[in-house]
């Protein structure tokens, strides 16, 4: 057991990459705004990693493609040792004196021999090799926009996740004002309490509010931990890296700078990669047909030969003797039982098949682009009447206090005024956070959602 153990260990550093350390990412000390998340995202993402190696792959296949139509050579040997030498039987008297009616069976050729030579061929016409290398480039695009598409996903998930982290911690801070706000409260209240200025329910009051916000607090903070390490698993960085979320996306501001975007279904890369593949069936289509070509193959074989009775061969006197030929190989295809024209009808249906999945891909981008601009607009309708709402809320809030602080309004007023504005501020935020989102909605139903890296 012991044994097993120094192995393991011994095994775990002879080779480099078991022993070393996660690969650091650098992260920057200030507060990340969204475009500096979604440029951690694009250099880190292991999705954009995983497509970015589709797409070397594609490149390979290509190359792996074309090697079909380079010369392909390849080096042969042959040792054969013959216990008893095959006997061949001919006509009596073909050798010697014998009755031409009589069968003579003879040895032809001796115990042992070597061959060794060298091989080429080399494809001169395949009409399927032709049509493979158009589909090989084609190949490649294909995966290249399937990257892009992987690329435009991951930005639409860390923007998505990164406005609802700024959601929470928004509403953090407007609990937190709260919390701090009744505790002052509370602080007065005790000392009144102590002087029989004010009774002491309305104190329990505060308190019971209060415990109730810094539970709301509680929670929130272990939501705000659940997104946070969410969004840096996406981001592709190690999830106990700490970091700190600018709101700067949040505001009217830029809001107010968004600028529509009309639908484009042909710049939508979804429906690209739809018409890629269409172009792939068109390739395989062409392809099944083209097995009923004529092909040819030129070869040669270059190679040396010895013979003997016994193991000789590599004695300096052996005598070697030369072969080659040169030669060329015509395949004519006749009937194969119908078996190319049930693929090729095959072929055919996946391309209608995929027809129908291009125009229901375009009616669901349709749909969508309708969505969020509907969304957006009544987000903004919405956005407005909580501008007003919490402003209204804010001075009865300033209002009420005053009248309390004179002893003119009872401690209720305040609290359920103190109460109203927090929900005002924590609708207006959750709006200003509806609205970007529906704006990157609309974005990403364009396909332009790249926009906002730059």
């Amino acid at each position: 057991m012991f044994r097993i153990y120094v192995f393991s260990f011994m095994l775990f550093f002879s080779f480099p990459g078991l022993g070393q350390a996660k690969q650091e990412i650098p992260i920057p000390s200030d507060t990340l705004d969204l475009k500096a998340c979604l440029n951690l995202g694009l250099e880190n993402s292991r999705s954009i990693k995983k497509a970015l190696m589709d797409e070397e792959s594609a490149k390979f296949y290509r190359n792996e493609v074309k090697a079909g139509g380079l010369p392909q050579i390849s080096a042969y040997g042959n040792y054969n040792n013959f216990i008893d030498v095959f006997p061949q039987a001919v006509p009596g008297g073909l050798f010697g004196p014998g009755d031409a009616d009589d069968v003579a069976v003879i040895a032809l050729g001796v115990p042992q021999s070597l061959k060794a030579g060298v091989t080429v061929n080399q494809l001169i016409f395949n009409s399927s090799y032709l049509i493979g290398l158009k589909a090989a480039r084609t190949s490649e695009e294909f995966y290249k926009t399937l990257s892009q598409q992987t690329e435009e996903q991951v930005i639409y998930d860390i923007a998505m996740n990164y406005l609802g982290v700024t959601q929470m911690e928004l509403q953090r801070e407007n609990l937190r004002a709260n919390v701090d706000q009744l505790k002052g409260l509370e602080r007065i209240l005790e000392a009144q309490v102590a002087n029989d200025l004010v009774r002491k329910v309305d104190l329990n009051r505060v308190k019971v509010n209060l415990s109730t916000l810094e539970s709301e607090m509680e929670n929130l903070e272990t939501e705000i931990f659940r997104g946070l390490s969410y969004l840096k698993l996406i981001m592709g960085i190690p999830v106990d890296t700490p970091i700190e979320l600018k709101k700067s996306e949040v505001n009217p501001e830029t809001i107010a700078n968004f600028q529509m975007t009309d639908l484009d279904p042909e710049s939508r890369t979804d429906i690209q990669v739809l018409d890629i593949q269409k172009t792939l069936y068109d390739y395989e289509y062409k392809n099944i047909k083209a097995t009923n070509h004529p092909s040819l193959v030129g070869f040669a074989d270059f190679n040396r030969n010895s013979f003997s009775n016994n193991f000789d061969f590599l004695s300096e006197s052996k005598v070697w003797y030369q072969g080659s030929l040169i030669g060329l190989k015509l395949q004519v295809p006749i009937f194969d039982g119908f078996a190319v024209k049930s693929r090729a009808a095959q072929s055919k249906i996946r391309q209608q098949q995929l027809l129908e999945d291009r125009a229901q891909a375009l009616d669901a981008a349709q749909m969508e682009y309708n969505n969020a601009t509907k969304k957006y607009f009544n987000a903004l309708q919405t956005l407005r009447a909580n501008e007003a709402n919490l402003k209204l809320a804010e001075d009865v809030l300033k209002e009420t206090a005053l009248l309390y602080r004179e002893g003119l309004s009872p401690l209720t007023d305040l609290l359920e005024a103190e109460s109203t504005q927090r929900q005002a501020r924590a609708n207006f935020n959750n709006q200003l956070v509806q609205v970007r989102i529906a704006q990157l909605e609309i974005l990403k139903s364009t396909g332009q959602i790249t926009r906002i890296t730059s």
